[in-house]
């Protein structure tokens, strides 16, 4: 948990940067001990927080001490700590260490329904809605965004680029992201983009049957013409 990114910077040292929001009572563990055990339990495939108490509690006394506590943390502790975690802190911190490691190189980004948010809610809400900008040469998600349900994932997506060092990059998403201000985010970013193009678009659709000539849609009879005929390709110096 004490791996470094090509830039030298430690994982423990990045958690180190997490604003703490819990009163002074609740500090009884750090929060970066509490956290690499969360990381801990979670590698080792627990995924919720009694798996992740259980795996606590199971660590010898000196792997405890390396991280600077005396016993394992309760079961109720770590409820109330990812209560007051700033998760919004946490993924812009750990994304920028997270590309800190090489450049993005390709990021696709995607939005996803949160896995048991509606069900975890029991107010009738349609759950969290998360949008994710993922480097595949990194294996890591760099960036993410809640989308507010008043809002959609193209609004999302516009300030998710916008935190990201986007120089030199190719962002690829489905036909939503196919939009003008994206791609004029991405295009002043110094970076390439690759977006599906869809019937819905018909007006596009027709530019590009003339800018690619016989060569467009490709995929024509073999069906994948039907739901997804062209590819757009932007670069900066289009």
């Amino acid at each position: 948990m004490r791996g470094t990114a090509s830039g030298g910077r430690m994982l423990w040292e990045t958690l180190g940067e997490i604003p703490d929001r819990r009163g002074k009572k609740g500090r009884q563990y750090p929060l970066c001990s509490v956290l690499v055990l969360t990381l801990a339990a979670m590698l080792a495939g627990a995924n919720d927080l009694r798996a992740i108490f259980r795996s606590g509690r199971r660590l010898p006394k000196e792997a405890l001490y390396l991280l600077g506590i005396r016993r394992a943390p309760c079961h109720a502790m770590y409820h109330y700590f990812f209560k007051a975690l700033d998760v919004a802190a946490v993924e812009q911190l750990l994304g920028a260490w997270a590309r800190g490691a090489a450049p993005p190189g390709h990021v696709a980004i995607d939005g996803k329904r949160l896995r048991g948010s509606a069900a975890a809610g029991h107010d009738g809400s349609a759950g969290v809605h998360l949008l994710a900008a993922f480097a595949s040469r990194l294996g890591a998600v760099i960036g993410q965004l809640r989308v507010a349900p008043e809002t959609n994932e193209i609004t999302a997506a516009l300030a998710l680029l916008k935190s990201l060092p986007l120089d030199g990059t190719i962002i690829t998403g489905d036909a939503e992201f196919c939009q003008r201000a994206i791609c004029r985010v991405i295009r002043d970013g110094s970076s390439y983009y690759l977006f599906t193009v869809k019937a819905n678009q018909p007006a596009l659709m027709a530019y590009l049957a003339v800018a690619f000539g016989d060569a467009f849609p490709p995929g024509v009879g073999q069906g994948a013409g039907r739901h997804a005929a062209a590819a757009g390709l932007g670069n900066p110096a289009a």
